[in-house]
Formats: structure tokens, C-alpha cells, sequence
């Protein structure tokens, strides 16, 4: 199990990393042909926007897993460790829930527009909701995981699979 974990981080890093750079040569081939050649791509724009869904949902899935998430601890870490313990259940809970509703309804959402096509490349927008579905449920695999792991008392404050 762990090493399916590993693969799924280091698959994670490299389809992120890789999106990244995607999204950057197409904004900038973009603003070339914009300003330059004075010719707009019809389809940067909205490819641009897809891929940044994509990123935000697997790199979000990413950070949660390496729990690198901006958090504000100041009234946790004023609880006895006790009080601390089922407050971090408590937040893993509550996460884990609004993840898991995201990835079903996204699974549900993309169900319905399968057929729709978007304006522009004219590809099924259930693909641009797969990244929204990847995401949030590597993030609902993180946290049902470090849900385990606290429940277990293996882990107090960082979050694990």
C-alpha cells in the first residue's frame, strides 16, 4: 500500500509540474500572438482556464497530502492535548466530508455533461470536471487516511495516508 501511495505522490508532482509548464507556454504563445503577429488563438484562453482547474485541484490535492495548506493553529494549539486530539478529528472530519461531496458531485455533474461541449475546443466538459474528480478524491484518500491514523493513535499532528 505504501508504495502505491509513493507512486501516486510522485505521479502527482509530475502531471502538476507538467500542467504548470503547459499553462505557461500557452498564456505566453498567447501574448505573442496577441501582440506580435496581432493574431488572437481562439482556444488558449479557454485551454489556459481548464488547465488551471486541473492544477488548482491536483496541486491542492498534493499539498493537503504533504499538509503544507495554509492553517491558522493559534486557538488549537492553545487546547490540552486531549481537546487538541478530537479537534484535529474533528477537522480532518469535516474536510473529509466536503471532499467527498465535491468529488460525487463532480462525478454526478460530469455524468450529466458528458455530451455538452465547451465554446472554444469543443472537447466534453466532463473532462474539465476529471480534474475537479482526480482532486478531490486524492484529497478524500489523504484524509481518510489521516483520519485512520489519528483514530488509531499513530498520529497526532501531521497528516498521513
Amino acid at each position: 500500500m505504501e508504495r502505491l501511495l509513493a507512486q501516486i505522490d510522485w505521479l502527482l508532482d509530475k502531471v502538476t509540474l507538467t500542467l504548470l509548464i503547459l499553462l505557461n507556454l500557452v498564456v505566453g504563445l498567447q501574448i505573442f500572438s496577441r501582440y506580435v503577429l496581432n493574431h488572437s488563438l481562439f482556444w488558449s484562453e479557454e485551454l489556459a482556464r481548464y488547465m488551471f482547474i486541473w492544477l488548482v485541484f491536483l496541486s491542492g490535492a498534493m499539498v493537503l497530502r504533504q499538509d503544507r495548506h495554509i492553517q491558522v493553529t493559534v486557538f488549537v494549539d492553545l487546547l490540552p492535548a486531549a481537546v487538541r486530539g478530537a479537534a484535529l478529528i474533528l477537522g480532518d472530519l469535516l474536510m473529509l466530508g466536503f471532499s467527498l461531496t465535491v468529488c460525487v458531485e463532480g462525478i454526478r455533474l460530469s455524468r450529466l455533461v458528458w455530451t455538452v461541449l465547451t465554446a472554444a475546443m469543443e472537447i466534453p466538459w466532463a473532462l474539465v470536471y476529471l480534474g475537479i474528480i482526480l482532486g478531490t478524491g486524492v484529497m478524500t484518500l489523504a484524509l481518510a487516511g489521516s483520519l485512520w491514523a489519528r483514530l488509531a493513535g499513530r498520529r497526532e499532528e501531521k497528516r498521513a495516508w
